[in-house]
């Protein structure tokens, strides 16, 4: 019959019992230091790959200059992300691509219903009653396009202008049709930078389409506008 232990048992001290939560705490510590050197030190180098794991699990972030990361237009990325973030990507590429040129805060991006709409003032693009652009616009009109042939999406080229417009000095008989020619001069410029023309189409809206009051000049110069509409 075995012996009946004594109450309370007694049990001898582990005097080394600390031990174990010192070298936890240390581990733990010399972890964080290391952290902390890691990223003090982290080169351009560091940087790309850190980069390229963004986009292997991404496929929306491409490296900038220095520490900047800039969001491009993902060709791969249909099937993955909604059509909003798509048009995101796109908008915000889109003013980097602009920085520094004529249009540099200019064009405003809109999206509706999925649709990105880049609104492109007519006095930037062309002189007064014309439909021929102008060649600072044609340099940045240009960088818009190559980005645009690597991006997803149908895209139309609108043309808008207002229903006060002055044709006396112009080769066109109605602003319909000088909305057209205006909307078929960016159009060509996308074509020629590798724009598929199949995603291609055009639409001259005239001054059916105002997105601002008639009734002063501020709001006449919003309306006369070439857009150039993503979607799909």
């Amino acid at each position: 019959m075995a012996k009946k232990k004594k109450w309370p048992v007694e049990y001898a001290p582990n005097t080394e019992a600390w031990m174990t939560t010192f070298a936890d705490l240390v581990s733990l510590m010399l972890t964080f230091f290391i952290l902390l050197i890691s990223m003090s030190t982290m080169d351009k180098t560091g940087l790309s790959d850190v980069e390229s794991s963004f986009r292997k699990a991404v496929s929306v972030l491409n490296s900038g200059d220095k520490t900047e990361l800039q969001i491009i237009p993902p060709m791969q990325m249909q099937k993955m992300v909604s059509p909003r973030e798509l048009m995101l990507a796109m908008r915000q590429n889109s003013r980097a691509i602009m920085r520094n040129s004529v249009l540099d805060h200019k064009v405003r991006g809109v999206i509706v219903n999925d649709r990105l709409y880049l609104r492109i003032p007519d006095a930037i693009l062309f002189d007064e009653g014309s439909a021929t652009l102008k060649p600072d616009s044609v340099k940045a009109l240009t960088r818009l396009a190559q980005m645009l042939a690597m991006s997803p999406g149908n895209i139309r080229v609108q043309g808008h202008t207002n229903a006060n417009l002055d044709m006396d000095n112009s080769a066109f008989d109605d602003p319909w049709s000088l909305s057209l020619a205006r909307a078929a001069s960016v159009l060509h410029i996308l074509e020629d930078e590798g724009v598929s023309p199949a995603r291609l189409s055009l639409a001259g809206y005239g001054p059916s389409q105002p997105i601002s009051t008639e009734a002063t000049p501020f709001g006449r110069s919003k309306n006369r506008r070439v857009e150039i509409m993503v979607y799909k």
